[in-house]
């Protein structure tokens, strides 16, 4: 079962790691710092929108652990300077639930934004021989994250309130900003190299190129002499290696039930009922299902290695195209917060600022409010020809 194991969505993730590694080390990461928490002033409630929509306009792109680890590093350096004491200030809480969370919601826009989004698509192909375009997933993706993401700073501005007006430090912030030098050599390498990168994502209709090759072509790059942005030596130290194995053992789970006719047993046992329900009845179900099988299943890759291979049983069952049936099931892969396990969701909890218990309280409004808008979606989206 390796085949199954080493998939593209492994080297994928993979890749995503040493971008982000790359990101932050080249002095990228710290030049947009600068200019993104001061860019809504420095009211407290405006610094935690800022903070959260930059983590989540980055996982469009640059996956949602990495995400949360840039910003999550960012928000600290604020919160120190705000004398912000870890397990009792309700600011140092708001941040570091709210990068996180957005983190989640901005992965779910495109194809690059979270591996699990790569495993979804990976086991659609394998078990429905069905292809979905970079295009295609950000179709919904995009307007799903954006929507996300301002809700979720609502809720949590709401729940947990700054101890204190305006964030002090922003002098600091913006005489180093004037003191930045021109982007360097290796800072505009990166930004050739990640851009192009982009470029071939989304164009993989016509280029017929994986996101997943495209991704590992780039941090090829990022070791070549010449270039020598990333050591293999150092960046190897830095790699979340048993997200690697969580998510090889995902996807060779979900193949064995393929495989092995479990998953049409599953299907007939959970969902039969539904096979003479109309099309919006059953995206409904699907999506209440996905968003709360996190209470029983909180690691989102095992959620969708568990749950795809019987959905696309549904669908062949029902005679309709699985990618509608799918796709809403791996948008909610990302609804990790409603018991916090998952890595995306714990990338800011080793900073002591919240406890497990603090994020299901913002994290049952989002899940409960993600249900209607990505039905809405997926209806206009059907109903258009878009997917």
């Amino acid at each position: 079962m390796m085949k199954n194991f080493a998939t593209p969505t492994l080297f994928f993730i993979l890749s995503a790691l040493l971008i982000a590694q790359a990101f932050v080390k080249v002095g990228f990461g710290h030049r947009v710092s600068l200019y993104v928490t001061t860019i809504f002033g420095n009211k407290s409630k405006y610094v935690l929108f800022s903070l959260m929509a930059c983590t989540s306009l980055i996982s469009f792109f640059l996956a949602d652990i990495p995400s949360g680890i840039i910003v999550g590093a960012i928000a600290n350096e604020i919160l120190k300077k705000n004398n912000c004491v870890p397990g009792e200030s309700e600011f140092g809480k708001s941040v570091m639930l709210g990068i996180p969370i957005a983190a989640a919601v901005g992965g779910v826009a495109t194809p690059a934004g979270s591996g699990v989004n790569i495993l979804s698509i990976n086991l659609l192909k394998s078990v429905a021989g069905i292809e979905i375009g970079f295009l295609q997933w950000s179709i919904v993706g995009v307007p799903l994250a954006l929507s996300l993401t301002l809700i979720s700073w609502f809720i949590i501005s709401k729940l947990y309130k700054p101890e204190f007006e305006t964030i002090s430090g922003f002098e600091d912030i913006e005489q180093e900003r004037k003191a930045l030098s021109k982007m360097n050599k290796d800072e505009t390498i990166f930004m050739i190299i990640f851009g192009t990168t982009i470029l071939l994502w989304l164009t993989q209709s016509l280029t017929n190129l994986e996101v997943a090759f495209v991704s590992m072509l780039a941090t090829t790059l990022f070791f070549l002499p010449g270039i020598e942005i990333l050591d293999w030596e150092e960046a190897k130290q830095k790699i979340g290696w048993e997200i690697l194995l969580l998510v090889g053992s995902c996807n060779a789970l979900a193949m064995i039930l393929s495989d092995h006719g479990s998953a049409k047993w599953l299907s007939g046992t959970f969902l039969g009922g539904f096979t003479d329900s109309s099309l919006l009845m059953v995206i409904f179900a699907v999506t209440i299902f996905g968003i709360f099988i996190h209470l029983l299943v909180p690691i989102s890759g095992a959620v969708m290695a568990l749950t795809i291979s019987v959905t696309a049983v549904l669908a062949e069952t029902m005679g309709i195209n699985p990618i509608y049936l799918v796709l809403p099931l791996a948008y909610t892969a990302s609804c990790v917060f409603l018991i916090p396990l998952d890595p995306t969701a714990m990338t800011t909890y080793g900073y002591g600022y919240w406890k497990l218990k603090d994020m299901p309280k913002p994290g049952f409004i989002i899940g409960i409010l993600w249900i209607p808008i990505l039905v809405a979606l997926m209806y206009i989206a059907i109903n258009l020809n878009l997917i």
